[in-house]
């Protein structure tokens, strides 16, 4: 079985942890929960170091395996000050030392901020962690796979299957390194050189966005490896490194401004007649609202052309935008006048359409499409909660 591993330096919350893990249902069959004691953990960080100092002066190291090395989901806390040996010490430094110096799977962060749903909707790509929730959302069914009424942000991916693609992008990446990005994706060159500037800046190197290959982001854009790491980093790391930055990116930068890849639900908000049921059904809308690669209720062979192809880049079908909105097929492109806006909306903090006691709200993107809305849910912590007055 495949294992999650938990960490925390305070007993009483990494048993909170693990027990909201080794609760879920969905997780019995496929996963193996468990925490790491502190000797463990000490141990593990301690190869790790000797793994960077080993990579730094030879370009790679020897010092056999590491428990993290067989972890298909890490699970750490930001918050590690009672750590005897750095008082220091915080999560964010241990997901950047697992995901450059071993090869552990997917790393999730606990805490590291201290909201359940981001209104810029725009996350933190700059932390290591492949995904950033808080302790109380950590056992969240709708994290996992289940699907569950209430708080489901659309922007989380389901955990264990974004974990099995993690595979296919190191694969990508490694066999790939020294081509540019947006062909390894099956991005047009030219939409590339166009990205919005609060997009494009994350892959910044010297070169225009189209010419940036793996090996330059992870060595150069100062989002991936430091610096002295950068120096004698052998291909398996910067394979590795490559698959899981840009995967972020892909995910909290491209996706959320809807006008580079758009997603099911926000498509066919804009263009109704793509549904494949009955348009006067709310639930014929929520039927697009799926993550997985399967019948989304839509009539998408009229769009296939501009699907994205290399779908286990992102945690949902996804389409270019810019093929679609001139796609004559298409009803409201060829008549635009005749778009019949539906009584509800698409709210991205539960996954579904609503027709009534949602709110309004700006995300922090460039796009046209800025405007969102959110059921707002008692209980849940948004933030920064000036976007929803804005």
């Amino acid at each position: 079985m495949k294992k999650i591993l938990v960490y925390d330096d305070e007993e009483r919350f990494k048993k909170t942890l693990e027990e909201s893990l080794s609760s879920l249902s969905i997780l019995e069959r496929e996963f193996e929960v468990a925490s790491m004691s502190e000797q463990d953990f000490g141990e593990a960080l301690d190869s790790l170091k000797t793994r960077q100092i080993g990579l730094r002066d030879r370009g790679s190291w020897t010092d056999g395996d590491n428990p993290l090395d067989d972890v298909a989901i890490f699970v750490v806390d930001y918050d590690l000050v009672l750590n005897e040996e750095d008082p220091f010490l915080t999560g964010e430094t241990v997901a950047y030392l697992v995901r450059c110096f071993s090869r552990c799977g997917l790393i999730v962060a606990v805490n590291q901020y201290r909201h359940d749903f981001d209104l810029t909707l725009r996350g933190h790509p700059e932390s290591f962690a492949d995904l950033n929730v808080t302790d109380s959302q950590l056992g969240n069914p709708n994290l996992w796979g289940e699907t569950a009424e209430g708080f489901h942000p659309w922007y989380w991916p389901v955990l264990p299957s974004y974990q099995q693609d993690l595979e296919k992008k190191i694969r990508d990446v490694g066999e790939n390194l020294d081509e540019p990005i947006c062909k390894v994706l099956g991005f047009d060159c030219k939409l590339f050189d166009v990205l919005p500037r609060s997009v494009s800046e994350f892959l910044s190197t010297k070169k225009r966005p189209s010419e940036i290959t793996f090996r330059d982001f992870v060595l150069g854009s100062g989002n991936g490896l430091r610096a002295k790491d950068a120096l004698e980093a052998n291909d398996d790391v910067l394979a590795r490194v490559g698959a899981a930055r840009i995967a972020k990116w892909l995910e909290r930068l491209v996706l959320p401004e809807q006008d580079i890849l758009v997603d099911a639900p926000h498509l066919v908000s804009r263009y109704p007649s793509l549904l494949a049921g009955d348009p006067a059904d709310i639930e014929t809308w929520n039927a697009t609202a799926r993550k997985a690669e399967c019948d989304l209720g839509m009539n998408a062979g009229i769009i296939e052309a501009y699907r994205l192809k290399q779908s286990h880049w992102v945690s949902r079908p996804v389409w270019f935008w810019e093929g679609v909105r001139e796609c004559k097929d298409i009803l409201e492109v060829r008549e635009p006048w005749k778009i019949d806006r539906p009584d509800w909306v698409f709210c991205e903090d539960a996954s579904r359409f609503h027709e009534e006691e949602y709110r309004e709200f700006v995300a922090a993107t460039e796009s046209p499409y800025s405007r969102r809305f959110v059921r707002y849910f008692d209980g849940i912590k948004y933030s920064p909660i000036v976007r929803l007055s804005m």
